[in-house]
């Protein structure tokens, strides 16, 4: 007979949910010291790599809501490393020259993210996962935005 823990340990919710926290985790260790949070980095390496983007386009690059974007650009702006161009759904993104400075920081504490989880995964075996977890995102994303959809 499984265990409780072996029992929800075969639930892709329960799974998914602990290694989303324990990377969470591994990722603020490597940013916070930044002052920045894992999403403002990202925000930062993403505005810097693609100036000008618009803040619809760093939410599907980053898979996350268009207002969890504006609210961390809302601190990157206050901050004065990247400034908004335009208005309503045509906000341009752009990095400042204090922001490219700070985006290179952050490039750095995400290759020290790499590393950590690499030396302990190894790098094909994060690889795959990581492939693996995206592969599962696209139809249940859709399927999830289908019914929501369906819903309103």
């Amino acid at each position: 007979m499984p265990t409780l823990q072996e029992t929800y340990n075969t639930c892709l919710f329960h799974s998914t949910t602990a290694l989303s926290r324990t990377l969470t985790r591994m990722a603020e260790e490597q940013f916070g010291p930044l002052g920045l949070t894992p999403t403002m980095g990202f925000i930062l390496i993403t505005a810097r790599a693609a100036p000008g983007i618009l803040i619809s386009d760093l939410a599907l690059v980053h898979q996350l809501d268009v207002s969890t974007i504006s609210r961390a650009l809302d601190k990157l702006v206050a901050a004065q490393f990247a400034l908004r161009e335009g208005a309503h759904k045509n906000i341009r993104v752009f990095v400042t020259p204090k922001g490219e400075r700070k985006e290179a920081e952050a490039q750095a504490a995400w290759n020290k993210l790499q590393q950590a989880y690499t030396l302990i995964l190894s790098e094909p075996e994060a690889r795959k996962l990581a492939g693996e977890v995206t592969a599962a995102l696209i139809p249940l994303r859709t399927a999830t935005t289908r019914s929501k959809d369906q819903r309103s």
